[in-house]
């Protein structure tokens, strides 16, 4: 029986921390036992399985706590450190899993306290500027096993000096799909859909390494299509958004729709959609791919990452640059031959990654170890 302590960042609907959530909710309890530690308390810690228990930082919990915290911080005393040390002491973990390379910088400790750690990238170059040099090589010559999400990730962690790799796609639990005829006809006219349009659906966090900037411009590239484009996807409010929401005001596109990510109608909004568009500037390997494919919606994404390795031509297209021309020419493609694409191929493709079969590959990587 392995002991492991997971630590993550947000505890939030991000990619990374919702695949971490479906292996703890389906691993094998027998073979595991698991805590987790997550930095912020989010949506996603009220959902943590009741068996597994819940550690945080001492700078996320009540007003009086992140008082002195900050004040025995400032004074020398390595409050977070010491924080994680007693967990630690208390849990005693064979491994520390470290999800996403935010939390690679616990390498160095989890080595001064003799423990063995386990490394979950999800992320591709762009996000590797978040941690510092020394701290993403010793997470990545450390770490008795890096999980990678694609084949590419997996080669850049062999070149890094990982000792071992293992490729695991993202999982999704498709018994989790929620769906209503009833329902995808309401949002259809809530958002206001002309009859017969064509809806394309992106779903990612609103900012620049997702393309929201591209976006207006997508649609005003298929000015003289019949469609619909939906971003279902939570934002902060930045200049950046100010931005693209004026730029969907200049441009005058009321067939450009904005929705926060919608829990309870999630897969609702994906079964509203005709087809998925990819307009990610960098994309590991989106999760979402996988869910549209389920219900046999065909996807246009740029010819790298993840995409590159789970597109194929039965399923969707690829473009070779991400700008507004090039994604024209691929939507406009599906949209003019849609029985090119085959739904069979599409959802027979997005089972390989439900969480009954890739939580066992996971469970299996580990108990290697």
């Amino acid at each position: 029986m392995k002991k492991i302590l997971f630590f993550t960042p947000y505890g939030s609907f991000t990619g990374s921390e919702v695949v971490l959530w479906t292996y703890l909710q389906n691993f094998d309890r027998s073979q595991l036992r698991a805590a987790l530690y997550s930095e912020q308390q989010g949506p996603l810690t009220k959902q943590l399985p009741t068996d597994i228990p819940l550690f945080t930082s001492p700078f996320d919990r009540g007003r009086l706590q992140r008082i002195y915290s900050k004040v025995a911080n400032a004074m020398g005393v390595e409050v977070y450190q010491n924080n994680i040390r007693r967990i630690q002491e208390r849990y005693q973990a064979d491994y520390w899993y470290l999800n996403t390379v935010l939390m690679f910088p616990l390498s160095s400790l989890a080595e001064q306290m003799g423990v063995r750690t386990i490394s979950h990238i999800h992320e591709l170059h762009s996000s590797f500027e978040s941690i510092g040099y020394q701290e993403m090589a010793h997470a990545m010559t450390y770490s008795d096993l890096v999980i990678g999400v694609t084949g590419q990730i997996c080669e850049l962690a062999t070149v890094m000096g990982a000792k071992k790799t293992a490729l695991l796609y993202p999982v999704v639990d498709l018994n989790r799909k929620n769906l209503s005829g009833q329902r995808v006809e309401a949002l259809r006219k809530q958002l206001k859909i002309k009859p017969g349009a064509f809806v394309w659906t992106m779903v990612g966090t609103r900012i620049y390494r997702k393309g929201v900037d591209l976006f207006p411009f997508i649609a005003q590239a298929l000015a003289d299509q019949n469609c619909h484009f939906i971003w279902m996807g939570n934002s902060k409010p930045t200049g950046l958004n100010y931005l693209v929401d004026s730029q969907v005001k200049a441009l005058n596109l009321p067939n450009v729709s904005f929705v926060d990510v919608q829990t309870d109608d999630y897969y609702n909004y994906l079964q509203l959609a005709d087809g998925l568009v990819m307009t990610s500037r960098e994309e590991p390997f989106g999760k979402i791919m996988t869910e549209a494919a389920s219900l046999g919606k065909p996807l246009v994404a740029p010819n790298a990452g993840g995409a590159r390795e789970f597109i194929s031509p039965e399923m969707g297209e690829l473009i070779n640059y991400p700008t507004p021309e090039e994604f024209r020419r691929g939507m406009v493609k599906v949209m003019q031959n849609p029985g090119a694409y085959q739904e069979n191929i599409l959802m027979e493709k997005s089972h390989q990654f439900d969480a009954g079969i890739q939580t066992k590959r996971w469970e299996s990587a580990i108990l290697r170890l």
